[in-house]
């Protein structure tokens, strides 16, 4: 029974540690909605979400363009937590961790257009967003939910 209880403990300490940070996307392939565009991420680096590069290719596996967030070191770059396409696959969207030692840096949300071939980087109070039927919705740098029609980016 202390064995179990102990387990308990130790796993209800994991997930609230858990819980205190961002989760991390790690390495994978995002694809397009509609199947026209590939973003492969790649986990690299020391710190907790890693560093990550982002290369986006088109179906026919033809390299549109790259967002490099590593570094030299393996410790200074940024990493993505989360990556989604809209809903229409025109944009990619994600978001990256805080500068390593600057907690009082903001999260970076980066929106990719397809149309445009361009990444966008936004400054946002927490990295998590979701769309909407007509929208992107993040945290802005206040803290306010903004709503980004995603014909803008």
């Amino acid at each position: 029974m202390r064995v179990f209880l102990t387990a308990l403990l130790l796993l209800a300490g994991v997930s609230a540690q858990a819980e205190s940070g961002p989760r991390c996307f790690g390495t994978g392939d995002v694809v397009s909605a509609d199947g026209a565009y590939t973003a492969r991420i790649t986990r690299t680096g020391r710190s907790t979400c890693g560093e990550s590069k982002i290369e986006i290719f088109l179906a026919d596996g033809h390299l549109l363009t790259v967002a490099d967030y590593t570094s030299n070191d393996g410790a200074s770059g940024q990493g993505v937590i989360q990556a989604q396409w809209s809903p229409d696959s025109q944009y990619l969207v994600f978001s990256l961790t805080q500068p390593p030692g600057r907690a009082d840096r903001p999260y970076t949300v980066g929106i990719y257009s397809s149309k445009k071939n361009k990444v966008k980087a936004l400054p946002v109070s927490k990295p998590e967003f979701t769309f909407s039927a007509d929208a992107l919705e993040i945290a802005g740098v206040s803290g306010q939910v903004e709503h980004l029609p995603l014909a803008a980016p």
